[in-house]
This record gives C-alpha cells, sequence and structure tokens, in this order.
C-alpha cells in the first residue's frame, strides 16, 4: 500500500472549520449506510486512518473492521497488513480517497469486489488544481470510470455523485445476482465493450 501524504476526508483540522466538516462527513456516512446498507451486518473500512467511517458504522449497530498499512492506526478491530494479503468477506467495503493513490486501479477495484458480499462505496478525487500538489496522487478518476469499472466486475451503479466543497467523486455499487445479470452487463464483464 502506497504511503499517503493527505486525506481531505480523515485529517481533522483545529477549529469550527474542522469541527464542521467532521460532523458534515458524520452525517454523510451515516446517510449512506442507512440508505444502501440495509440488511448488511458487517463493513471493511479500507485504509481506514483513523476510522471515523468504521467508528460511525460501529454506532449504528454494524460489526465494523478496518484495515491500514501504517502501524500509528492500530487499535482494536483494525488489521495492521497489506490490503493485497487481506482475505474474508465483508457485506460492505469501504474505501476513501484511495483509488487516485493507485498505479494499478483495476487491479485494487478488482480487490474490493473480491472482498465484498454486497455493497462497495468509493469515494475519490477527481481532477482539480490541487489534485497534483499531493506527490502520491497518480491518476485522478471520474464517477464514470469508477462505475465502469466495478461494472466489469460484477457490479452495478446504486450512486455516483460529484461532491464540489471534497473535490471527490462519490460511488456507491451493488454486486449483481445472476437474476440482475442483462446482455450488456455480461459483455462488459467478459471485456468485450
Amino acid at each position: 500500500m502506497p504511503k499517503l501524504y493527505s486525506n481531505p476526508w480523515k485529517v481533522k483540522s483545529k477549529g469550527i472549520r474542522g469541527k464542521l466538516q467532521y460532523f458534515i462527513r458524520r452525517q454523510f456516512y451515516k446517510w449512506l449506510l442507512r440508505r444502501y446498507c440495509k440488511g448488511c451486518k458487517t463493513v471493511l473500512d479500507v485504509a481506514c486512518g483513523p476510522g471515523q467511517f468504521m467508528k460511525t458504522a460501529q454506532e449504528m449497530g454494524f460489526k465494523a473492521y478496518g484495515i491500514d498499512a501504517d502501524e500509528r492506526y492500530k487499535a482494536k478491530n483494525v488489521m495492521i497488513k497489506d490490503l493485497w494479503k487481506v482475505k474474508g468477506r465483508y457485506d460492505v467495503v469501504f474505501n476513501s480517497f484511495i483509488l487516485e493513490h493507485m498505479q494499478e486501479q483495476e487491479k485494487f477495484i478488482q480487490k474490493m469486489a473480491e472482498l465484498s458480499n454486497n455493497i462497495v462505496i468509493t469515494i475519490s478525487a477527481y481532477l482539480s488544481k490541487e489534485f497534483y500538489n499531493v506527490p502520491d496522487h497518480t491518476r485522478p478518476v471520474t464517477k464514470i470510470m469508477v462505475r465502469w469499472l466495478f461494472r466489469r466486475h460484477g457490479f452495478r451503479n446504486l450512486l455516483s455523485i460529484h461532491v464540489p466543497f471534497y473535490k471527490a467523486v462519490v460511488v456507491v455499487s451493488k454486486k449483481m445476482t445472476k437474476k440482475d445479470m442483462d446482455k450488456e452487463s455480461q459483455l462488459i464483464r467478459r471485456g468485450f465493450w
């Protein structure tokens, strides 16, 4: 996992602005969980950092786990290990501001798909004036690209929006069942689209 230099969703700044951002982010997480994760029991927060999403999910009654490569975030229910070595399945897999750091974005999406039984929530930075101010940003993402990559790995889109306040795209994808598979989805999954 590459070292991350900044993550506007996880870094709490001081003062009233930081508290307001923290509050808004927390309310947004609650909305995502209530709206798209009904019937789900387990949550994995990939590159969880201080674990705001994980904590919010726990408070809402989910069994929440985190994974991070940074020893500073060692805590209860947080695995300190390489993402590529993680095994297991979770109802919801969440990742925030990670995809744009990955050289192999499709491989990352494939790993999220392997870990998820049902829902994947991805929040990623899109191209803005500040995008390359973070030294390890490799490629900006678009909501269309993220949707297409998840569709290629057997998921369908539930939500894809731009969040200008954080210069981010949010994509919520659900694993398709056999009855959800149409001819177009099957072609995309096989790579003929």
